[in-house]
Parts: structure tokens; C-alpha cells; sequence
């Protein structure tokens, strides 16, 4: 790959498999650019994975600026639209796709190209087989006040944005050089370079939409065939190996669900709260939440705390040995009176003076209860930290929740140790070992290719049979 002559180009792209080091291509890049460049990428963990990729070369910080495609819109929009018509953060259907629009509409105007101008001399965009429509105008529109250069797989164009249509590489992109992909797999070279190879065969067949037999892989796939029933049954196999995995500190589960986070909730349940489950940067629930605090006061504390404790920490069972609607309950060992103690008199505090910091304080304080688990636990932090936040800025919970997932979603977010989550929420990242749940399930390519690439090492796979299918949804 000749570095210098594709970033010379006004507009230039590759396509890069799976763990072939695009990522570490757009570093590699920035060795051979002048100026400071703007790199742009769909999700949080991508913007972590690239400062990390980039920090690793050295290269100067004042000479690039990593942010998601939305979050870089956000911000001219929040700068300089003048409208009163912005959808509410939360409703995610319609904000964003705002946002895309009217900052595009925003990089036309000439004040604004002189502002971009001055900041940057070139843009990378990563992951561009997830842009959608409007989003390729959005970037295209950049294009016109700056070189670009773009890389992506068509295999891995899972987003699909609520149906809207993703670019397509060969009809909307004709107009850019195309460079000749990458080859090296990086990602399994040194780690499992047996396991990279069954994986490139793995995606020719997919491309071909052929039945991939998991017998022809198991040398460096380890396959276990499951029941449903085996799920529920402690003393089984899959039971058992699962345990076994959780010694693994580098560890990804992936769900095939990507709509039900209730699976992904039971499933940490199963095992002690052993695995950090991975949400959505805009999952509802954090402005949900934080809009029921909002609806407190001194008079209503007691009761809306109680439903919200069923609703944030494990089972009615173990709330209601601690509390109920009027607060906490009386205890009559020792031992439970100490650890009530400092919770009732927060609880008297807030009758006193209505306090969102006491308020966090007795969230941490029953979080550390015996028997109370909580499996969102970056729900429950951002939960506190917004908490403190609308108190020491004096504005509400849900203002507060808005800035602090904003700040997320600038400046990335690193997700690692023991993790579940879904394709959707785990695509860029790596981990040494992956175990895929329910593999038989999933009905796109895409999604089963982004799922079993995510491994570096060691790549498990659960299913109830052994020849997979992944094309029910593009029959």
C-alpha cells in the first residue's frame, strides 16, 4: 500500500476486510499529510480504537481530530443553526438525520467552508459502508472544501438506519480512485494466524452465499452444539463453558438480537453479573431515567426512588429485603442496621432539602448492599455522574444526561475486559477471545461476518447445528 500517493489523491478509497488494519492504515496515513486532519467514524468505540491505533505511531495530536460523523455535525449545528425546530436528543429517529441535513446545508455557506478551511487540510472517513444516503451527501458536501479519502468493506454494512438506503460502493462512489484493497490480516498474523485463514474462507463463501460447514473450521474454530434447553439447565455444556470463559479477561459474548436487550440482561443474570454489558449510545432508558429524577422532589421522593430501585437493580426480592415506598425498612440484626443507617439518614436529608448529589450518594450506597446487583452498569455511573452534574451546574438530570453522552460520543468510548453485547454495538472492536450465542440464529451475512472477525485469538461458537445459513434476511 503506497500511503503517500493515496492520501495525494482529492479523493481516494479502499476496501479493507475485517482485521486487515484499516485502522491502522489511517494511521499510517497521517505520516504522510500535511496540516491537520479531520477523521471521521459511526460509532464511539471506533473513535477510542482510532486515537489508540494512532497513538501508538506518535504522531503529533494537534495533527489530526477524531469524532463520529453525528457528533461532528452536532456541533456546527449546535454553533450555528439558528432554528427552533431541532428534535429531542432522544428521539434518535429523527434527530440525527436532522442533524446530518442541516449541517450539510451549513458546510455551503462560506463562512463556515472558511472555518473548516483554516482547521483542516484533509478528511478520512472510516466504516463508509455504514453511511447511508444522507450521510454521503453530508461528507460529499465536505469533499468539496477538502481531499478525502474513505475506506470500508461492503461486508460489513450492518447499520442499516431504520431501512434508509447505505451507500453503494460501485453506483455512489465512481467518482473516487479506488486503491487496491488490503491484504495483510494483521489482526491474526502474530495471534492465530491459522484462525485468520478460516475466516477469509468463511467470507468467501458468505460473499458467494454459500452454507458454511463449521466441521471444515474446527482445527481453529471450536464449535458446541447446543439445545435451547441447554441454556436454562446449569449442569450442561454450554453452562459449563460459558464458566469457563469468564477466566478469559479479554472476553466478547455477542447476542444475535440486536432489539431485545432483555436477552443480553438475563444472560448476565445467568452468570453473576460476571459480564459488562455494552449499550447503546442513545438507549432511551438513559434519558428516561433521567427525567423521572427530574420529576422528584421532597414530598414524592420516598415512593419514586422505591419503583425506580426495581427498575435499576436486580429483582423485587432483594429491593423490598431493604426497602418499600416510605424508605427503609427497619432491620434487626447489627449488622443490616449499620449499612441502613447511612442510607435512611441521606433519605432524611433529601425530606429536609430536596438534593440531586444526596441523591447519587444513595444510589452508590445501595448498589454495595449485600444481594443488590445492578447489570446496567454504565447506565447506573452515568445515572450518578448526571446526577452530580445537574446539581453542581444547577440544570436538570436529562440536561446533564444530554452533555455527558454528547461528551461520549466525541471523544470516544473504550470498551474492554468481559463483555456481552451485539455486532451493532461491538463492530471495530477486538478482543482475544469471542464466543457467539445462538450463531443458527443470525440472518444477514453482514452481521454473522462483523461477529466472528471481532476475535484475535480464540473464536467460539454456540449453535444447534453445525452447517450455518446466514441469509434468511436477504432472500
Amino acid at each position: 500500500m503506497d500511503y503517500a500517493e493515496f492520501v495525494s489523491k482529492p479523493k481516494s478509497m479502499i476496501v479493507a476486510p475485517a482485521g486487515y488494519g484499516k485502522t491502522h492504515a489511517i494511521a499510517l496515513c497521517l505520516k504522510y499529510t500535511k496540516g491537520r486532519q479531520l477523521i471521521l467514524t459511526h460509532t464511539h468505540a471506533g473513535v477510542a480504537s482510532l486515537k489508540e491505533k494512532i497513538m501508538q505511531l506518535d504522531i503529533n495530536n494537534k495533527d489530526y481530530r477524531v469524532e463520529t460523523i453525528t457528533g461532528f455535525a452536532q456541533k456546527y449545528v449546535n454553533a450555528f443553526y439558528c432554528g427552533n425546530d431541532i428534535p429531542e436528543q432522544e428521539d434518535s429517529k429523527a434527530y440525527y438525520p436532522f442533524l446530518i441535513d442541516k449541517a450539510k446545508n451549513l458546510f455551503k455557506l462560506d463562512p463556515i467552508r472558511d472555518v473548516i478551511k483554516s482547521t483542516y487540510l484533509g478528511l478520512f472517513v472510516d466504516e463508509y459502508q455504514d453511511c447511508i444516503i444522507g450521510q454521503h451527501n453530508f461528507i460529499k458536501t465536505l469533499g468539496e472544501i477538502l481531499p478525502i479519502h474513505i475506506l470500508g468493506d461492503y461486508l460489513q454494512g450492518i447499520f442499516d438506519f431504520n431501512g434508509d438506503t447505505l451507500v453503494d460502493f460501485d453506483e455512489d462512489l465512481n467518482d473516487f480512485e479506488k486503491f487496491p484493497n488490503l491484504t495483510e490480516p494483521w489482526r491474526w498474523k502474530t495471534n492465530n494466524p491459522g484462525l485468520g485463514e478460516c475466516l477469509k474462507k468463511i467470507r468467501s463463501l458468505l460473499e458467494e452465499r454459500k452454507e458454511i460447514d463449521l466441521d471444515l473450521f474446527n482445527t481453529y474454530i471450536e464449535t458446541l452444539v447446543i439445545s435451547e434447553n441447554d441454556k436454562y439447565n446449569p449442569r450442561t455444556d454450554y453452562n459449563r463453558n460459558i464458566w469457563s470463559l469468564i477466566e478469559d479477561k479479554n472476553l466478547l459474548v455477542i447476542h444475535p438480537d440486536s432489539a431485545n436487550i432483555n436477552v443480553r440482561i438475563n444472560f448476565t443474570r445467568s452468570f453473576n453479573n460476571s459480564f459488562i454489558l455494552v449499550e447503546a449510545l442513545d438507549n432511551k432508558d438513559f434519558y428516561k431515567f433521567s427525567k423521572e429524577f427530574d420529576k422528584m422532589n421532597s414530598s414524592n421522593f420516598c415512593k419514586s426512588m422505591y419503583s425506580l430501585f426495581l427498575k435499576l437493580f436486580n429483582g423485587r426480592t432483594s429491593i423490598e429485603k431493604w426497602f418499600n415506598e416510605s424508605g427503609v425498612k427497619k432491620k434487626r440484626s447489627e449488622s443490616d442496621k449499620n449499612l441502613a443507617r447511612p442510607i435512611d439518614e441521606d433519605i432524611k436529608k433529601i425530606k429536609r432539602k430536596f438534593s440531586f448529589s444526596v441523591i447519587s450518594e444513595i444510589l452508590k450506597k445501595i448498589e454495595k448492599l449485600p444481594g443488590i446487583k445492578c447489570y446496567r452498569r454504565e447506565l447506573f455511573w452515568n445515572l450518578c455522574k448526571a446526577l452530580e452534574q445537574a446539581e453542581y451546574k444547577s440544570i436538570s438530570v436529562y440536561e446533564a444526561m444530554k452533555e455527558i453522552r454528547n461528551i461520549k460520543r466525541r471523544a470516544g468510548r473504550k470498551i474492554s475486559g468481559r463483555c456481552i453485547g451485539t455486532t451493532l454495538l461491538t463492530k471495530g472492536l477486538e478482543f482475544d477471545t469471542v464466543a457467539i450465542l445462538d450463531a443458527h440464529k443470525f440472518k444477514c451475512p453482514k452481521n454473522f461476518y462483523v461477529a466472528i472477525t471481532r476475535a484475535s485469538k480464540r473464536l467460539i461458537i454456540f449453535t444447534n447445528n453445525k452447517i450455518l445459513s446466514p441469509y434468511e434476511e436477504e432472500s
